[in-house]
């Protein structure tokens, strides 16, 4: 959970301020290898000539700051030391070249020189390094560029036996310039035959949708093929340059991008380097960033709501907005990966290498207008052919992420019918401005919630699941309302800062908005705020968890500082230093467990893609530990319908049966085999005919999965009550769980 403030903490100011003193920063000197860069720069002649970046005195004013701010005011109070440098400089060179293609060995040696000093350094003021290593990765990428333009002008050779190892994170540096062209060369050939996979992917489709379509208009009625002949004739496609124009241009886009980032946008890189080392949830903003993030966390803006993240040169979706224009959609999935943008008319400009603020002002853009990502599918693996997915931008305000409820009528094994209310809550919202206002009926997740059990209450209800899944959290305030209408009160949470721990409670002295049979439903993308809910009510034996087997794992709190105003009393100047956000406490169970990586076990987990796929707060490198903390006091609930041990084991064995023998389980689980099969494939094969044939292996296998999902998709009574048409096999089970509970609730 993030909780954002404004407002100065005078401890933090005149600490500051005393450190301040102690490190006083000074303008950077021009180095030895910047000189001989320049010499490079200023001779018209020289072919890889680069622009050089240099930093000024404000840069390091801010480095001094934020350096001093994190060592102070971090949940982790690291010390900056060498150790803490070296990891520092560790995470900067991944940033700077994540795949290990464009330093030598040689560079990182000499850069390593100074690697125990940067924390020093840059809190005195000095960030040279971080432009040094800039500007040296500037000019790899002009050698780069000069080379694939060589390379792609002849006649190139495939190997059938050649392979490409595409996750070279932890590879070692190229020991030479030889050894690093021939990592160039194979580069290009996989980009090459990644371009002619998606020309033959994008015929094939087209093939197969007009006979699709020339199909359904000899099956149609008169009255629909003249629906369909007034349809919206398709926009002409745009003509595509070759494979090798295609993997040019993307290259020398790549050197243009990064020629065009301003110096701010180096320290921007280089102080978020030493934010992420403390944990990954904290980092630098300069001020064009900080005025994207507060748009973002006004929750309206025209996008296409998706959480983007930059991983080993490409731009990741990490998060799928719910009811934003992508999920509407419905193509764009977690851990796919965009590797191209195309504008409403124009053409494809490929984002591989590109700055992640780069990728996000392509994909932003008026609303009503469309936006096509080509995309590499994550389920599809290394072998993937490149995907187009057009979506219509919007604004992803608030209130389309409000609670939705339905019920749905199920019968039991005796053949009773029960009513289970489903409420849908994709986040736990507050309108803070209208409560600053004092509007008494302010949207929020709370009053939404209260609401909709009141209806249930009427409807006289069995049951009720609250779906969480994909909730990635919002107000703590308001997680911490919504658990006390579960329980009669006690301690919901508590928050642990470096001084001390406080503990928030639901304090409506015994009043329970609801108090029959529970479950809460969750996944892997069910995250902080949500995590404190579900984990108040395990703890409080008042639901039974079902869904991923643990939830995102993300228990901390962060706040955003702006760096402005500190100027004033730092350098006796106020500037646009940008703004910091940084972690300053962890969240913990009301019976001692950290949310921190482990998040919440499901008391009946269901097969699903969290155990294969690298996803939560445990894959995130700097991750906060998992640790305990003293219990709060509380007792469990004790009313008819708690949910104890012997209940939990009962309705797991029943839940196993059934997930065992349903159709769509099935062909679910050989999915996740399948995709376990290709996400650990690492190399590729560098001859087209091997990929294409691997592709439409998978194609095929993916078809026949389909074929299950639809065939089954009307066959449970529960999947009818459902408001969309696609199978949801997670509910359905839910549905049948709660029907076991109320059953051996009743007996």
């Amino acid at each position: 959970m993030n909780i954002f403030t404004r407002k100065s903490c005078v401890k933090i100011f005149l600490s500051v301020i005393a450190a301040a003193a102690v490190f006083c920063p000074h303008v950077p000197v021009l180095s030895a290898q910047d000189a001989k860069q320049d010499a490079a720069q200023n001779d018209a002649s020289a072919p890889n000539a680069v622009t050089l970046k240099r930093p000024d005195r404000k840069m390091g004013l801010i480095a001094s700051l934020v350096v001093q701010l994190l060592a102070k005011e971090h949940f982790t109070k690291r010390q900056m030391d060498a150790a803490f440098s070296g990891e520092v400089f560790d995470e900067y060179l991944r940033v700077m070249d994540p795949t290990r293609i464009f330093f030598l060995q040689e560079d990182v040696d000499m850069f390593a020189k100074s690697k125990d000093e940067l924390a020093r350094k840059a809190a005195a003021g000095d960030v040279q390094i971080a432009f040094d290593i800039f500007n040296a990765r500037s000019l790899r990428l002009a050698e780069y560029r000069d080379f694939a333009r060589d390379f792609l002008s002849k006649p190139i050779k495939y190997d059938p036996d050649e392979t490409y190892h595409i996750d070279r994170e932890d590879a070692p540096w190229p020991k030479n310039v030889e050894e690093q062209h021939a990592i160039w060369a194979k580069r290009i050939k996989n980009e090459l035959i990644v371009a002619r996979m998606s020309d033959k992917a994008a015929e094939e489709e087209a093939k197969e949708a007009a006979a699709e379509k020339e199909k359904a208009k000899a099956e149609a009625k008169d009255g629909e093929v003249k629906e369909e002949k007034e349809e919206e004739a398709p926009a002409p496609a745009i003509p595509l340059l070759s494979p090798e124009k295609r993997v040019q241009k993307r290259v020398d886009q790549l050197l243009t991008t990064v020629e065009g980032m301003d110096p701010i946008d180096v320290l921007e890189g280089y102080l978020t380097s030493f934010a992420n080392v403390c944990d990954p949830h904290s980092t630098y903003m300069s001020p064009a960033t900080g005025e994207d993030f507060d748009i973002h966390i006004s929750l309206n803006l025209s996008g296409i709501g998706a959480v983007l993240s930059s991983e080993d040169g490409y731009t990741k979706v990490v998060e799928v907005v719910p009811n934003g224009p992508a999920d509407k959609e419905g193509t764009l999935r977690e851990n796919d990966r965009i590797i191209a943008v195309t504008q409403e008319g124009g053409e494809p400009v490929d984002v591989m290498d590109m700055p992640l603020s780069k990728v996000v002002t392509l994909i932003r853009g008026k609303e009503g207008s469309r936006v096509t990502l080509t995309i590499l599918p994550a389920r599809k693996g290394a072998q993937a052919a490149p995907e187009k997915v057009t979506i219509t931008r919007g604004n992803v305000p608030m209130n389309e992420s409000h609670a939705q409820s339905r019920i749905i009528e199920a019968k039991t094994e005796d053949g009773q019918t029960k009513k289970i209310g489903v409420i849908d809550l994709p986040s736990f919202y507050i309108d803070f401005a209208a409560v600053r206002r004092g509007d008494e009926d302010y949207n929020s997740s709370g009053h939404d919630v209260l609401k909709i059990l009141n209806e249930f209450a009427d409807q006289k209800i069995d049951g009720l699941i609250v779906d969480l899944r994909a909730n990635g959290g919002g107000s703590l305030t308001e997680a911490v309302d919504l658990s006390g209408f579960f329980i009669p009160e006690g301690p919901i949470v508590q928050v642990k800062d470096k001084a001390s721990t406080s503990v928030l409670r639901d304090n409506d002295r015994g009043q329970i908005a609801y108090s029959g049979p529970m479950l809460v439903l969750v996944n892997r993308y069910s995250a902080s705020a949500t995590e404190i809910f579900s984990a108040a009510l395990k703890d409080y034996h008042r639901a039974v968890v079902v869904g991923d087997p643990h939830t995102h794992g993300k228990g901390s709190v962060q706040v955003v500082t702006d760096l402005n105003n500190y100027m004033l009393y730092i350098a006796s100047e106020r500037f646009d230093a940008g703004q910091l956000k940084l972690t300053n406490a962890k969240f913990y169970r009301i019976n001692g467990e950290s949310t921190q990586i482990k998040g919440v076990e499901a008391d009946i987990p269901l097969p699903g893609f969290s155990e294969t796929e690298e996803t939560g707060e445990r894959a995130l490198r700097h991750a906060l530990p998992y640790d305990t903390i003293r219990p709060a006091r509380y007792s469990v609930y004790d009313g008819k319908y708690a949910v104890t041990p012997g209940l939990i084991s009962e309705l797991k064995a029943k839940s196993e049966a059934r997930v065992a023998e349903d159709p769509i389980f099935k062909a679910l689980m050989a999915d996740i085999a399948l995709y376990e099969e290709i996400r650990k494939n690492k190399d590729v094969a560098l001859d087209f005919d091997k990929r294409w044939a691997e592709y439409e292996r998978e194609k095929a296998i993916q078809k026949e999965q389909d074929k299950i999902y639809k065939a089954d998709r009307n066959s449970s009574s529960s999947r009818k009550n459902k408001k969309d048409d696609g199978p949801d096999p997670y509910l359905d089970e839910s549905v049948n769980i709660m029907l076991d509970m109320i059953q051996a609730f009743d007996n």
